[in-house]
């Protein structure tokens, strides 16, 4: 008889357990739609992600996106891009409703999303870099300033709080340097070089090659930091290897007639800004 209870007891755990996993998996099959993808994008940013209204935008990654999504979409059918707070928890922090009032998750993080940010690489998978910006120095032609260990009493003009930053950090550098200010743009700082009243801009190469007279100074070798774009996903989420695999058919001509993701990132960009490099 105390056999036959315990075998009761072993078996009523087993029950209770497997409801308790059935619940949680029942609750994260839940959290995104069937047939609808959320995407979520923390702010606007050219020319990564603009124009958003009524679940559609504009802007490379949804250009990017259009082109891939029959590849990696399985069941869905649409998808649709929402604003969502800076750390949001893909798949997991909700707030979007269904006309039923059901609650969904954000599947998806895109936008000028980048890596090695804060606790971000803790807190999502993510694609291969996608975009690449590098952070660099730029002189007049007629500088005196040939290379990073030219610096000594050098004069800075850095534009943009990412520049700034990644000067600051290389203190090897900063230290020699006599003089630290801000510009708002790529046009403001360059103006400060030609009026003699600094010698080096540190600024992204993104805004730099924009500027149409960027052929008129000199870019460095190498640079002072990397900030590599990615599309990102929940943690060990399937979808980082599927957009991968996407983008990997989309720039190789072995799967199409061309390459078609190099002309789209030149397009939005205005050159090739992109070194992705996977390989299934």
């Amino acid at each position: 008889m105390k056999t036959v209870k315990r075998l009761f007891v072993v078996l009523l755990s087993i029950v209770l357990l497997a409801g308790l996993f059935a619940g949680c998996a029942a609750n994260e099959d839940n959290s995104l739609s069937d047939t609808t993808l959320i995407i979520g994008y923390t702010e606007e940013a050219a020319p990564f992600i603009t124009a958003v209204k009524d679940g559609e935008a504009e802007g490379f990654i949804p250009a990017l996106w259009e082109k891939i999504f029959d590849d990696v979409k399985g069941d869905l059918k649409a998808y649709r891009f929402e604003q969502v707070e800076e750390g949001y928890l893909l798949e997991d922090d909700g707030g979007f409703f269904d006309e039923n009032g059901k609650e969904y998750s954000a599947g998806l993080l895109m936008g000028a999303v980048s890596k090695n940010e804060g606790t971000f690489n803790e807190d999502y998978s993510f694609t291969e870099p996608i975009i690449t910006n590098r952070i660099i120095a730029v002189t007049t032609k007629d500088s005196g300033i040939k290379s990073w260990n030219d610096f000594a009493g050098a004069r800075v003009v850095a534009v943009g709080e990412q520049a700034k930053a990644a000067f600051e950090r290389n203190t090897a550098i900063a230290s020699v340097c006599t003089a630290l200010t801000d510009a708002k743009q790529v046009s403001a700082g360059l103006g400060v070089l030609d009026d003699g009243l600094a010698d080096v801009l540190i600024t992204d190469e993104l805004s730099f090659n924009t500027y149409e007279g960027k052929d008129n100074y000199t870019v460095l070798e190498n640079e002072l930091d990397t900030i590599e774009y990615v599309i990102a996903c929940a943690k060990y989420s399937g979808w980082k290897d599927s957009i991968n695999t996407a983008i990997y058919e989309l720039q190789s001509d072995q799967y199409n007639d061309a390459d078609e993701f190099t002309p789209l990132v030149e397009e939005y960009f205005g050159y090739d800004a992109s070194d992705f490099r996977y390989q299934p």
